[in-house]
């Protein structure tokens, strides 16, 4: 059964939804998803264009309202959703950890985690339903490794990829699947991390440039993909460079 997506495009392929596709790895994902046909949702807090393969609506994480009104349109436009990819993240709380505003420490783990917990109550059943799916949630080397004047952040994506792992235990049986990404890459959040470092220990001198976003697309096409239908509550990581 063919069914209509909100751009008034016949769509029969289950979709991939993208959260946090308004820069970043976020968005090179979705339009390289696109680039090979796939049937994207997409969705951020800021109206970007991605190009006109790409449904793109806003979708703010931190209001369970806004994600219930982004998530009807999968239910009215699209077969269950495929796969999952959840990208965002806050570049707030950066200071030593017991300095940070403690409504900077909420608004990371708002977005960073409880955003996620939102979206997969919204789209977990059609999946179930549909005896198949792929969740990509992205995690972070620092949820395993601390990172100085990052501990909001560490601690937001720690809460991240262990409900992840729980969430494959829970889903074991369903056909869905679900895995942690992290990525080590040139992105704005990355850039701000590091500028509000510079900042707070008084650097002179810059940080240097991490890989090229699109170094980590293969990772999360492996993860989405039937190739990787066997793996399921792990971690990959991409290996950082020696500096960070």
């Amino acid at each position: 059964m063919s069914h209509h997506s909100p751009q008034g495009l016949t769509v029969s392929t289950p979709p991939i939804v993208v959260i946090g596709a308004s820069s970043g790895f976020g968005a090179a994902l979705a339009q390289d998803l696109a680039a090979d046909g796939i049937p994207v949702l997409a969705g951020a807090r800021t109206p970007v264009d991605l190009g006109k393969e790409v449904d793109y609506h806003r979708i703010d994480v931190t209001s369970d309202e806004s994600v219930a009104e982004f998530f009807a349109r999968v239910q009215t436009g699209y077969p269950a959703p495929y796969g999952l990819v959840y990208c965002p993240s806050d570049a707030s709380a950066v200071g030593y950890g017991w300095e940070v505003p403690v409504n900077e420490v909420e608004r990371v783990l708002d977005v960073s985690f409880l955003g996620f917990v939102r979206c997969i109550r919204q789209v977990i059943p059609a999946m179930v339903r549909s005896g198949r799916g792929s969740i990509v949630a992205i995690g972070s080397r620092g949820a395993r490794v601390p990172v100085d004047m990052l501990a909001a952040y560490c601690a937001a994506k720690a809460a991240l990829e262990q409900h992840v792992r729980c969430l494959a235990e829970e889903l074991a049986d369903s056909g869905v699947r679900v895995n942690a990404l992290g990525i080590a890459a040139e992105t704005p959040l990355a850039r701000e991390h590091l500028r509000r470092k510079e900042e707070a220990l008084g650097k002179d001198a810059h940080y240097p440039p991490l890989p090229d976003v699109r170094d980590n697309l293969p990772s999360a096409r492996f993860l989405l993909s039937p190739e990787s239908r066997h793996v399921s509550g792990q971690v990959l990581d991409a290996r950082p460079p020696a500096w960070t």
